[in-house]
């Protein structure tokens, strides 16, 4: 069950993601051009591009600790006997736990101080921008706390297993 729940948020988060990126690059290229055919160009494009760089770039992160995109200082961890790896890894993940709680906490205060400042072109508040950190303070959460459960699942017999191709 919490497989598929993670599976299905982050493929809904990547698509999500995707989106915003087709739109982000469609505002981009109507700026270029309307700057290129008219000489000026619409200040919400450059507003609203930047607004969703922020948010495709927060929801990126969160998906990417299911694919241990994140830096990570593999070549160390790798030279350790399994056991040991496994719990330099749950000190990482419990360190990376403790930064997104912060995240969480100090977005949601963020939100709350930025809500009577408005955006420059747009004029909408810019805490509805900053909604994004506690939100993919959770999401990373999530995704932290599954990677943490399938590490710690994993036995040494089938590490062995799959490096030699087998399933």
């Amino acid at each position: 069950m919490w497989k598929r729940s993670i599976a299905h948020l982050n493929r809904t988060i990547e698509n999500i993601t995707c989106v915003l990126l087709v739109i982000m690059v469609l505002l981009v290229f109507i700026q270029i051009v309307s700057r290129a055919a008219f000489g000026s160009s619409y200040a919400w494009t450059e507003e609203i591009a930047r607004f969703l760089m922020i948010w495709i770039t927060f929801l990126g992160a969160s998906v990417a600790f299911q694919y241990g995109s994140h830096i990570s200082i593999d070549f160390f961890i790798s030279k350790l006997k399994h056991r040991i790896a496994k719990w330099v890894q749950l000190i990482a993940s419990l360190a990376i736990v403790t930064f997104l709680l912060i995240l969480l906490v100090k977005g949601y205060q963020i939100i709350e101080t930025s809500m009577i400042q408005r955006s420059a072109s747009l004029r909408i508040p810019m805490g509805y921008v900053y909604t994004i950190m506690p939100i993919s303070a959770v999401l990373m959460l999530m995704n932290v706390i599954d990677v943490s459960i399938k590490v710690f699942r994993i036995h040494p017999t089938d590490i062995s297993k799959a490096e030699k191709g087998e399933t």
